[in-house]
């Protein structure tokens, strides 16, 4: 698997989520609460807004367009039938943030914490 440099550790000293292109894809990397990170497309499903751009209320992201709310833990959209976010493979090598190029296959995004502690 490919991955590129998205990020920096240190990014995250005042902010939860960082929203990064990947490829064309919007990305968002989330801090999570024990300082562990994971990866998740955050294009709504409706327009391609960056729903990190609208109100986040815990792990929900409200879509700043037309209201469309995301759990940034699972993917699945709370309030229209639409696909789940995908998920990418995150690593860390020293204080750098490397994402996946590609999105996780389905199967591997039934753990919403597979690399929550990486």
């Amino acid at each position: 698997m490919d991955y590129i440099k998205a990020a920096n550790i240190n990014d995250f000293k005042n902010n939860r989520i960082i929203s990064v292109t990947i490829l064309g894809r919007k990305v968002g990397i989330i801090k999570g609460p024990d300082a562990g990170f994971y990866a998740i497309e955050v294009g709504c499903k409706h327009q391609g807004a960056d729903i990190t751009r609208g109100h986040i209320s815990g792990n929900v992201a409200t879509c700043p367009r037309h209201g469309w709310k995301f759990d940034l833990v699972t993917g699945e959209c709370l309030n229209q039938n639409a696909s789940r976010l995908k998920k990418y493979d995150l690593k860390i090598e020293g204080d750098v943030i490397l994402i996946s190029s590609k999105p996780l296959p389905e199967e591997e995004e039934d753990d919403p914490l597979l690399h929550f502690f990486d």
